[in-house]
């Protein structure tokens, strides 16, 4: 009986110590720096993907660097940055150069005036047209109010031809504030000027800061008079907008210049002791070219 129980408990625990046996986990030893794969089993060094993003920020480090636009030296000696001016920069720039050009620049000239609405004075045309005719029969009352509204195409060289001074460059005076939509690409500069109204020679608003190219009733007046004291304005009131401009630059100079803009002229006239409305519209183009300084 006793050796049947000795029997019976060594049995029982065989089969225990295989049964324990059977239900242990292996024990996982972690490496630092290395993580096993969840699907595979296989393990990713941690350590080389660290260092592979450290590579990668140290190369968008090096490409955001920048180095400093270098500078070109003009013949003159006026440092101009390689790229293009910003507006405020431009704005010295025009003023020193047109500066330069304007006393002793040469270069081509082509100025074309348009009527866009012919002048219209209503029930006086024809008789005015009489009393012009009667002096010139060529010439009517588009014509010599075109006369002082600088109507036509004017070209020439300068300063070889004999040139209406307010059609040359000016030594302009124009401020930052000035050129409005401003752009600037490869050299070429375009800006706009703000509309006005029967402008003075006085640089008191941009438009005459830029240009001498508009009329005033002096000169209306003036103009007319050359002609025949049988006519006379009144009153006049220019309105100029639409302004553009384009200026190109070459090896730090200005290689040509652009500038165009339209206009309307409501003046007064007066004929035999009536004075009698009238109005009419144009728009001037003018181009200079070849500039040399």
């Amino acid at each position: 009986m006793k050796k049947l129980m000795a029997i019976i408990l060594a049995i029982t625990l065989v089969l225990s110590l295989a049964a324990c046996g059977g239900n242990e986990t292996p024990e996982t030893t972690t490496v630092p720096g290395v993580e096993a794969d969840a699907t595979t089993g296989e393990t990713v060094d941690e350590t080389t993907a660290a260092e592979a993003d450290t590579t990668a920020v140290d190369s968008t480090t090096a490409a955001d660097e920048t180095t400093a636009p270098e500078e070109t030296i003009a013949e003159d000696n006026t440092t101009v940055p390689s790229g293009d001016m910003t507006r405020a920069e431009f704005a010295d720039f025009l003023n020193a150069e047109t500066a330069k050009i304007a006393k002793s620049g040469t270069y081509d000239l082509v100025r074309k005036c348009s009527y866009t609405r012919a002048v219209d004075i209503g029930g006086a045309t024809e008789p005015i047209n009489a009393i012009i005719k009667a002096i010139d029969e060529n010439s009517s009352i588009d014509s010599v109010i075109g006369i002082f509204l600088g109507m036509g195409t004017t070209q020439g060289k300068i300063p070889k031809d004999d040139i209406k001074g307010d059609y040359k460059i000016k030594a302009s005076s124009v401020r930052e504030s000035d050129l409005g939509s401003f752009t600037a690409s490869n050299g070429v500069y375009t800006f706009t000027l703000a509309k006005v109204s029967d402008p003075k020679k006085t640089n008191a608003t941009p438009f005459a800061r830029f240009t001498n190219d508009f009329v005033t009733q002096e000169e209306v007046e003036a103009s007319i008079a050359e002609f025949t004291s049988a006519i006379k304005v009144k009153e006049t009131a220019v309105n100029y907008w639409n302004i553009k401009v384009t200026v190109t630059v070459k090896d730090g100079k200005i290689a040509e210049m652009k500038y165009s803009y339209d206009f309307d002229a409501m003046l007064a006239v007066s004929v035999a002791f009536i004075t009698v409305p009238g109005d009419g519209a144009a728009v001037n183009n003018t181009t200079y070219s070849n500039i040399r300084y």
